[in-house]
């Protein structure tokens, strides 16, 4: 006797599933890195977009960092050093999408990293994943500093012996 399994409601919950499958929290495999190049003038003179993939889920790490602080650093024939580095992180739920929506509810996402050490994202729900942003604000070296202000550089001293003393070796007696 063969006994036929009704498999049916599997399929259906499947497909229910699958229209879901967007709103699940999945792990961060890339990040989206935004360059802001401020000048000497306080002025946003270039913005660049780079998309990071990441070694690990969920995490950029100190070495990878310094890398693209190496790499971005130098832009135009200018140089520039790293004013501000803030991460945008959608730490939302499911649950809280219908609310957020409706109600038109603030939250804050971004936040300030301020030490250069390995960066942690949270889990995202699938369908936000694109707009998890490492954004690195870059502000314009001055080159002209030394020549303006000539007390802002180092005196140099130099150490030197009295040419009249002579060092004179003692003999001891046994």
């Amino acid at each position: 006797m063969d006994i036929m399994l009704d498999d049916d409601w599997i399929k259906k919950f499947d497909n229910i599933d699958n229209v879901y499958k967007d709103f699940y929290k999945d792990d961060i495999y890339y990040v989206n890195l935004k360059f802001i190049y401020v000048n000497r003038n306080n002025e946003i003179e270039k913005i660049r977009y780079e998309t990071f993939l990441l070694s690990k889920p969920n995490c950029i790490s100190r070495e990878e960092i310094l890398q693209i602080l190496k790499n971005s650093s130098n832009q135009d024939e200018r140089r520039y050093s790293l004013l501000s580095l803030l991460k945008y992180n959608i730490t939302m739920d499911n649950d809280d999408i219908q609310r957020y929506i409706q109600l038109n509810e603030e939250r804050n996402f971004l936040s300030v990293i301020k030490n250069i050490d390995t960066i942690m994202f949270n889990k995202t729900i699938n369908m936000m994943q694109d707009l998890n942003d490492l954004i690195l604000v870059f502000y314009e070296k001055s080159n002209e500093l030394k020549e303006k202000n000539p007390y802002n550089s180092t005196k140099k001293v130099f150490l030197g012996h009295n040419k009249n003393k002579k060092t004179i070796k003692k003999q001891y007696k046994d």
